[in-house]
């Protein structure tokens, strides 16, 4: 029995490697990339399900645009849904970059107070195989306009 528990402890110990560090940095077999844009909010739609206003089940619809880092030029658009979960609170969202190289997909929560992270879920062209996280910030904008930070962290294989 000891020595079948030391066995499997070998094995699972054996499995890890190669999986990346405990600092998050990528397997040896993989590259990182991160890429840095700016959402401009111009087309969204919320389709307010009853009871009337801020209700779980409440669907936010959109289509915006993206651009670079500096907020100088658009490189990209996204479309998407958002489901209200927790009224006044959260989101759940799964949306889709499209860029000139290929699209991205994430999915997870959206907190109407606090920056948020979400899980990439696949992507095509050159983030085909795309596995990482995208952090969603938001901006000082005035008052009237809505932007976000969006950064990802795409871990692709080389």
């Amino acid at each position: 029995m000891r020595k079948a528990s030391l066995m499997c402890a070998v094995l699972a110990s054996a499995a890890l490697v190669g999986c990346g560090d405990e600092n998050g940095a990528p397997a040896p077999d993989t590259k990182r990339v991160t890429i840095e844009l700016v959402e401009h909010v111009v087309n969204e739609s919320l389709t307010d399900h009853p009871p009337m206003g801020d209700s779980a089940g409440d669907v936010l619809t959109f289509a915006n645009q993206l651009f670079n880092k500096e907020n100088t030029t658009q490189v990209g658009t996204d479309q998407g849904y958002c489901l209200r979960v927790d009224v006044g609170k959260s989101f759940e969202c799964t949306w889709t970059a499209f860029l000139a190289d290929g699209q991205i997909t994430v999915n997870g929560p959206f907190f109407d107070t606090k920056e948020s992270t979400l899980s990439i879920t696949g992507g095509t062209g050159a983030y085909a195989e795309a596995d990482g996280y995208m952090e969603l910030g938001f901006r000082d904008t005035p008052m009237g306009t809505v932007e976000y930070d969006f950064v990802y962290q795409v871990i692709l294989p080389y």
